[in-house]
């Protein structure tokens, strides 16, 4: 048993896995959803729906550690989280047990599929207005074309063997990882700019800091082929939304596919102001998703369970 309760708040409580559950009980109370009234909470467990601000923190004074089943954590103000000497615990604390979690990159091959192959459009062509017209839908096949992956982490990694199952060619760029990690996965090390002009497709798998907002920018994008695509499953604020709608607009880039979007919930009307949603209500080729890459029962479940017992583990000290 730990030495101190410490009580727990499910911010989002919604299909929460049971064994998580179990384990935070382990600490001291449970409570989903809201928790009583003048309640001491120590531990605050979110997902990616609430903005995770001062005002916020400044519900819990007691609060220790803030729990987040997520790759990224741009939902939450680490800035006020140190200054307030709370601890954030991500997925970042549990790669190895998480390794074999593969749905966001799964979604990643699904929207480079569906992007490539003008799939939506086509499906609704024929649902909605009735037609049977394959010739304006014609495009490539993936096989024989270059892959670009920016990021070859645990997602990135997945992408180079899907890829290469598929007989693309593999490019890869992530300054963090060795020459080893390049070799395991199979795949030609590039620096950023000579990696999109070669590639026909990119796929975008970093972690976003401070340090490489807007990744792909003006620059980098005018580097592209007309034709290629970029498919960005990591976080919103690695492309540069502007820069893309411009490219779309101009016909200097061939579609835009992405599971996440720079501002999400950040301000009241932050979706009709994306550039690329209303590159998309423009009909221009852009595939959006709403951040369901990490949104399978199977890949939240084991997510919280990992988490749960590392931030048992921590606590429990």
């Amino acid at each position: 048993m730990p030495i101190q309760t410490h009580s727990t708040l499910i911010l989002e409580p919604d299909n929460y896995s049971s064994d998580a559950l179990a384990i935070y009980g382990r600490l001291g109370n449970v409570w989903l959803g809201h928790a009583p009234e003048k309640a001491a909470v120590s531990l605050l467990v979110v997902r990616l729906g609430r903005i995770i601000d001062a005002a916020l923190l400044d519900e819990f004074p007691s609060l220790r550690a803030i729990a987040s089943p997520t790759t990224g954590l741009n939902h939450i103000d680490l800035v006020e989280c140190e200054r307030r000497d709370i601890r954030v615990f991500s997925l970042a604390d549990c790669r190895d047990g998480i390794s074999k979690v593969t749905s966001t990159s799964e979604l990643a091959l699904g929207l480079m599929i569906a992007l490539l192959r003008n799939i939506p459009l086509a499906a609704e062509d024929v649902s909605r207005r009735g037609n049977w017209n394959r010739d304006i839908f014609r495009s490539r096949q993936l096989s024989r074309l270059t892959l670009g992956i920016i990021g070859i982490g645990r997602l990135g990694g997945h992408m180079c063997g899907y890829a290469r199952a598929l007989g693309m060619k593999v490019l890869a760029y992530d300054p963090y990882q060795n020459e080893e990690r390049f070799d395991e996965l199979g795949a030609s090390r590039m620096d950023l700019i000579p990696l999109l002009q070669a590639a026909d497709i990119v796929t975008v798998h970093a972690s976003l800091r401070d340090d490489n907002r807007n990744l792909l920018s003006t620059r980098e994008i005018g580097a592209m082929r007309p034709h290629a695509l970029i498919v960005n499953t990591a976080r919103g604020g690695l492309v540069d939304e502007y820069a893309v709608a411009s490219a779309l607009q101009e016909r200097r880039l061939g579609g835009y596919a992405a599971d996440v979007l720079a501002d999400e919930h950040r301000e009241p009307r932050w979706l009709e102001n994306s550039p690329v949603f209303q590159a998309a209500a423009r009909g221009l080729n852009v595939l959006l998703t709403p951040h369901i890459g990490g949104c399978t029962t199977d890949a939240m479940h084991l997510t919280e369970e990992r988490l749960a017992g590392v931030v048992y583990d921590c606590m429990e000290e």
